[in-house]
């Protein structure tokens, strides 16, 4: 509780913190399943930023489902190879360090044979290709493992149980993804400065900016559930799944109401129309990063609401 607290006189007094990222939530997931030696060798290291790390779920032929993966390990003496390829893995270009599911024993249900590793980015065997975005940056990358030797030590959780433990690392990402709206929408008084200097501009006018201020007040109080339980010691809840769905359509309608106060200006990626143009080719992205917003909804409604579950096709 008294870190809440320290947290939020830091941001009333606009105090800046290092922005861990992807990074925080893989070791938060570390730290609850990890051995007391992964936890001594990884955790520091990564809350100095000394050590970056990235996560490698994603897959070409999985599409959305994080368990559908194909990226192999076959078992070798202290450890094992890795073979198979990840892909929107971001960070992946400067990432020290990679947490990947990894396909340990195909001949199970899908769910039942993976294992979580962590794998060194600069080990023999590990290429990282950047993908170009629409910004003309490259976030993004693909990932290929050829004959990547992972120890034993570097297992993260049991061998062929590592579901519970990718399931816990995307609740963290939910939540924390969900957690960033003073990173993902434009900053508030901003927004307000922007309408008082030409109302005529913003179609819906004040009546629209205060739902969308109001919305990001929401989300606010939706995070404290999350807090909440993580204070408790609880795992990441369904909450999560809502917060990331409301950050996505609060980051859609911020870039929508900012390209209209900016006018002509948003065409451009520079000057006044910087921040609104450069919205206009990312925010989209939000409803696919960290779970597609289709995902959430369905998991909004199968576990808070008890909808029936959609068919698994096999």
């Amino acid at each position: 509780v008294e870190q809440l607290v320290i947290e939020e006189e830091f941001d009333a007094a606009g105090v800046t913190r290092p922005q861990l990222g992807i990074t925080a939530w893989n070791i938060l997931t570390i730290i609850q399943y990890g051995t007391q030696d992964q936890l001594d060798r990884w955790v520091m290291p990564a809350m100095r930023r000394d050590v970056i790390w990235c996560q490698l779920f994603s897959e070409p032929d999985a599409g959305s489902d994080a368990a559908g993966i194909k990226t192999k390990g076959t078992r070798v003496d202290g450890g094992w190879l890795v073979n198979g390829q990840k892909v929107w893995t971001s960070g992946a270009h400067y990432a020290g360090m990679g947490f990947a599911t990894v396909r340990t024993n195909p001949d199970v249900p899908k769910h039942e044979g993976i294992t979580m590793m962590a794998i060194d980015m600069t080990a023999e065997g590990v290429e990282v290709r950047p993908l170009k975005m629409a910004t003309g940056n490259s976030e993004f990358n693909e990932v290929f493992f050829n004959d990547v030797f992972v120890p034993d030590d570097d297992v993260v959780g049991p061998v062929d149980g590592g579901w519970t433990v990718a399931r816990a690392t995307l609740g963290n990402e939910s939540v924390s993804i969900g957690g960033g709206t003073a990173r993902t929408a434009v900053p508030q008084q901003k927004l307000v400065e922007s309408f008082d200097a030409d109302p005529a501009r913003l179609d819906g006018g004040a009546a629209r900016l205060g739902r969308h201020l109001a919305d990001i007040q929401a989300i606010g109080l939706l995070n404290l559930r999350s807090a909440h339980r993580a204070v408790a010691g609880g795992e990441p809840g369904p909450e999560g799944a809502m917060t990331k769905l409301v950050l996505s359509e609060i980051g859609h309608e911020s870039t929508a109401i900012n390209t209209e106060l900016a006018g002509p200006d948003s065409v451009y990626l520079a000057g006044a129309g910087q921040m609104s143009g450069f919205m206009v080719l990312t925010h989209r992205g939000m409803s696919i990063a960290g779970g597609t917003s289709e995902i959430k909804r369905n998991q909004i409604g199968e576990r808070i609401l008890g909808l029936p579950r959609d068919p698994l096709i096999k």
